[in-house]
């Protein structure tokens, strides 16, 4: 993996041999950065004008910054419990793979009345200053999920509906929040959606998961237009039963719902990367790490999480009774395997790192593709899908 810079380096702008923006591609493209945003794009030819970023070697692609809209940390560190140090450890590891947004992904205990860790963290995501991929938000993934299907959560990571609590959370996260998981089927799950969906100020996103959903009851709520996500699919839910499809049945079938994939090789078995892609297509699906304390660390390694020691076994993260628990990938990763194990072309894969979660969080106007007006956000890929250089506000934050 290449390096970090925890310093980052400015440039004016970037010259590109192939540019994949992502819904087309470019050829000999000099692109200028105004401040932190994309200005002009224009045809190039010759050498790179002093003070821009040549991205022109053989076989190089340049591709707009990854985004991940689950994510609970990396490199030994989780979101809930991270300092301002370990933010930036998450920041530069996971720019380091070719993010350059992500929303933070937590939960948190019910041991904590008061929402103190919640507040705490908010507190820290609004004064973050990221060396590497910026932090954008919260997704929050429960407590309000079911039980049966709580995966590697721990019951004291689980909650019923309270909607005083639910309240709380809201005003602590504010703005911030952008996602939340919860399972349809829990008591007050109704007026929980309400809450979220209906507060000014904010665009919450409700995606179902860790969930017993049937069929007929999960396409209910995706009437909702605030509720057409759901929550990797396929994982903590029932699974696809010819006579009881299931909340998965239901986002297949759903032309209006998104699904989140995580394409690693150990959720989802390669026949099923190529199904969700297909019945989806590259608009409706969304590729995403669920990455953890753990990621990118040695084989062998353990870090200790809401469900115990989590380890690092071949490609995935486990548990001591071998749940899986996240994965061990990141986002140029991500595109790859999608590419590689799931026979999804290139260019979707493409698609579903970048715009496609940009517009599942209402962030498309400023990430998630190359046009000018938007975030100078930049990967510069090998011949292999592997990062070389990693551009975040028109500033080099990873590699060359």
């Amino acid at each position: 993996m290449i390096q970090s810079h925890t310093t980052p380096q400015s440039f004016k702008g970037i010259a590109i041999r192939r540019l994949h923006t992502p819904r087309m591609i470019l050829d000999n493209v000099l692109i200028e950065f105004d401040g932190t945003d994309i200005g002009v794009m224009g045809d190039f030819a010759g050498s790179a004008p002093p003070g821009y970023f040549d991205a022109r070697g053989a076989g190089v692609h340049v591709v707009p910054g990854m985004v991940d809209v689950h994510n609970h940390g990396c490199g030994g560190v989780d979101f809930l419990d991270a300092s301002t140090e370990d933010l930036q450890t998450i920041s530069m590891r996971a720019a380091a793979g070719g993010t350059t947004t992500i929303v933070p992904t937590i939960t948190f205990a019910n041991d904590d009345p008061q929402l103190e860790g919640l507040a705490a963290f908010t507190k820290k995501l609004r004064e973050f200053r990221p060396a590497g991929a910026r932090l954008i938000g919260i997704h929050l993934e429960g407590p309000f999920l079911n039980p049966e299907r709580r995966g590697a959560f721990r019951e004291n990571y689980l909650a019923t509906i309270d909607i005083d609590r639910a309240r709380h959370m809201l005003e602590i996260c504010g703005d911030l929040l952008l996602k939340i998981t919860m399972a349809p089927e829990l008591k007050n799950a109704d007026e929980l959606i309400e809450l979220f969906t209906s507060n000014p100020g904010t665009e919450v996103e409700v995606s179902l998961g860790h969930s017993t959903a049937t069929y007929e009851f999960a396409q209910k709520h995706f009437a909702h237009p605030r509720v057409r996500q759901v929550t990797h699919a396929f994982n903590a839910m029932h699974s696809f039963h010819h006579r009881e499809p299931g909340l998965i049945g239901a986002a297949l079938l759903n032309d209006d719902v998104t699904c989140e994939m995580i394409p690693d090789g150990q959720h989802l078995a390669p026949p099923t990367l190529t199904l969700l892609h297909r019945l989806k297509g590259s608009k409706r699906l969304i590729l995403v790490t669920d990455s953890c304390a753990a990621t990118g660390l040695p084989l062998g390694a353990s870090v200790d999480g809401p469900a115990g020691a989590r380890i690092v076994k071949n490609e995935g993260i486990f548990l001591a009774d071998g749940t899986l628990t996240g994965s061990n990938i990141f986002m140029a990763d991500a595109v790859q395997r999608a590419h590689e194990l799931g026979g999804i072309p290139w260019e979707d894969a493409l698609e579903m790192a970048t715009l496609t979660p940009a517009v599942s969080i209402h962030r498309d106007k400023l990430i998630g593709s190359i046009e000018p007006g938007k975030r100078a956000d930049f990967c510069v890929l090998d011949t292999t899908g592997q990062p070389t250089a990693v551009i975040r506000d028109g500033l080099l934050v990873a590699g060359a």
